[in-house]
């Protein structure tokens, strides 16, 4: 599916990741360290990288900040143990697509690549087109249709690359957190849903799947009726993007801010209410502001002149 650079230093952790990726069918090259790992970038095309923290010569922190320099068209993805949390989220805000921990590797790791590499999304026959827009404004009332979520996000992802807005590196970073904003805002906020009711991130906004707790309150009022109102403002000095749910809101408090991550709360359960989201979008725009009673956020993504 994917050409994947694995850098690893490990033999034993290498040959475990490479396994795994193969099964997915993704064609896997392996290199020891960051230093070979850009070698290989430059040497062959990749689709993806997969990197470890800890390694020597040229660690993954290292070798995400070149990428952003080098190859800001190719996305990567860390894969973190425990103890490295610091390091994650400091690559995060560097310009790294996502992270996994690796004791949760074989669960998460392919689901990530395919969520990552389904944000990119371009369409020749309106590139033309497209590139003579200076503003663009969408608004939207959803439903709460997950099966909706993947063409919006292509849909703000297209127009964002044919107004050449952001380098393709933040357009998929910026596509990663509006996904993690509406599924956000779909299950918890709407549906009012705990995590254990819930499909993983991936089955939602990739596969569209509806969970049995999901079917239920669908069927329920006042759950049935919410909807999300989405306003996007795509123009060449920022994308604005608003997304408001009916729910009850939530404590704002526990939401990370950019540059200030706590590498705490990277290392608390996956699993915990909107927990990898909320870190995933904090690092991956420029502004996240919720509103007082928490059932509205607003993600800022500024353009470089």
């Amino acid at each position: 599916m994917a050409k994947i650079l694995l850098v690893e230093d490990s033999p034993t952790q290498a040959a475990q990741i490479t396994m795994l990726l193969e099964a997915a069918e993704h064609d896997v090259v392996h290199a020891l360290n960051g230093r070979l790992g850009l070698d290989e970038l430059r040497r062959q095309s990749m689709d993806i990288v997969v990197t470890d923290l800890e390694m020597p010569e040229m660690n993954g922190l290292q070798l995400v900040e070149t990428m952003r320099d080098d190859f800001s068209h190719i996305p990567s993805i860390l894969v973190t143990g425990h103890g490295s949390e610091e390091l994650a989220a400091e690559a995060l805000q560097l310009g790294a697509a996502g992270y996994v921990p690796k004791n949760r590797m074989s669960e998460l790791l392919n689901n990530t690549i395919i969520d990552v590499l389904g944000v990119i999304r371009t369409d020749a026959s309106y590139a033309k087109l497209i590139s003579t827009l200076t503003k663009n404004v969408f608004e939207f009332e959803l439903p709460n249709d997950p099966l909706l979520i993947n063409p919006l996000v292509g849909l703000l992802m297209q127009v964002s690359s044919g107004m050449e807005l952001l380098p393709s590196i933040d357009m998929v970073r910026l596509g990663v957190a509006v996904e993690h904003a509406l599924a956000n805002a779909m299950l918890y906020g709407n549906l009012e849903l705990t995590p254990d009711q819930c499909p993983s991130h991936h089955e939602l906004a990739r596969d569209g799947k509806f969970s049995p707790a999901m079917q239920e309150r669908l069927g329920q009022s006042p759950y049935r009726d919410r909807t999300i109102h989405v306003q996007a403002i795509a123009a060449s000095d920022a994308m604005r993007i608003v997304i408001a749910d009916q729910g009850n809101g939530f404590d704002t408090s526990i939401v990370p801010q950019k540059g200030q991550l706590d590498p705490k709360t990277m290392s608390e359960d996956e699993n915990a209410p909107r927990g990898q989201g909320l870190v995933l979008m904090a690092s991956f725009v420029d502004e996240l502001v919720y509103n007082e009673k928490g059932n509205q956020v607003t993600l800022v993504k500024r353009c470089r002149p």
